[in-house]
């Protein structure tokens, strides 16, 4: 057995340094070497060294401990596909629970839309004129309300995305930010998605919509959203309970408020006292279910990623939330 785990492991560091002499931006995901002993994870067979493109403190567990569930104590009565609870800071995960099957990841998806668009440079205040690009078939779809020829700064763009979670809204980012080529801009998400290690993800859509061969994973989603909460923009955007949009139309200034669909902020849904709601991303789809990603703080200032997808419904979620975040407090 041992023999078998370190060929496994050679042939790990042949193909990272393979991928290194290519110049491939492709990661090779710690969690992709594993064993049949639930007790051995990648973070204990492979060197920090061997990762200096695979930050040292992002959380790892082994297939079968996320299959079996790591703290299963701390997730009673949390009605959920996927659970995930691990600080920010460092490699300690509270809780897991089947954090690397795929799913469709519904509005989650646009938090990678939002980073994309961050990282990318532009005038955050650049007015943009919306085209066809905005438009969204399905009759279901959360929606702003944006029309074709309204003239949108990409910040308020962004902050609808977020907030409000509108589906037009990111079609009208991605647009922006590939300057109408919102077909590169999903494989810009792609890629950029393989560089942050999240390599069981795959992107059709900039807004998250039920999509064949559009899916994520807990684990991937964690990984995401680590690189989003390093920019400011991103968490004032994400901490509010609603957001007024002023833009054109037809030459006439137009102004909307969109509430937050996040319920911590919308007073729907109570956190455990003593803890935080700094910021997060909702998402419901037929397909996904109810999903929710948030960074919490505890009583300590000390930070927290929390994610739940694929809840029944919306009380069902915030309430196993909630339970989730009690762990906290322990």
């Amino acid at each position: 057995m041992k023999k078998k785990l370190m060929t496994c492991f050679l042939a790990a560091c042949l193909l990272i340094s393979m991928a290194a002499c290519s110049g491939s931006t492709k990661i090779m995901k710690p969690y992709t070497v594993m064993t049949s002993d639930k007790n051995v994870s990648a973070a204990s067979m492979i060197p920090a060294d061997a990762f200096r493109t695979f930050a040292v403190d992002i959380g790892v567990v082994s297939v079968d401990e996320s299959e079996e569930g790591v703290n299963p104590s701390a997730m009673n009565d949390v009605d959920a596909k996927e659970i995930f609870l691990a600080a920010s800071t460092n490699e300690e995960i509270l809780a897991a629970k089947n954090i690397y099957e795929t799913m469709p990841p519904a509005s989650i998806t646009k938090i990678l839309t939002a980073l994309l668009t961050l990282e990318s440079g532009l005038d955050l205040d650049q007015e943009y004129t919306l085209t066809s690009d905005i438009l969204v078939s399905d009759p279901d779809a959360q929606l702003c309300g944006f029309e074709v020829g309204d003239v949108v700064s990409l910040r308020t763009l962004l902050y609808c995305t977020l907030i409000y979670s509108g589906n037009d809204a990111a079609n009208a980012v991605a647009s922006a930010v590939s300057g109408g080529d919102v077909a590169a801009f999903c494989r810009q998400m792609n890629e950029r998605a393989a560089q942050l290690g999240a390599t069981q993800t795959h992107f059709m859509t900039p807004n998250g919509l039920d999509t064949p061969d559009h899916y994520s994973s807990a684990y991937d989603l964690y990984l995401i959203f680590r690189e989003c909460i390093k920019y400011d923009v991103f968490m004032d955007a994400v901490h509010q309970s609603s957001y007024t949009a002023v833009f054109e139309r037809n030459g006439e200034e137009i102004s909307y408020t969109y509430p937050s669909t996040n319920h911590y902020f919308t007073e729907e849904a109570d956190p455990p006292e003593g803890i935080t709601i700094v910021g997060g991303k909702t998402g419901t789809t037929d397909n996904a279910g109810t999903c929710l990603i948030l960074y919490v703080e505890d009583k300590n200032g000390n930070g927290y990623i929390s994610l739940i997808l694929g809840s029944p419904d919306k009380d069902t979620l915030y309430a196993g939330m909630t339970k989730l975040l009690l762990n906290l407090n322990k």
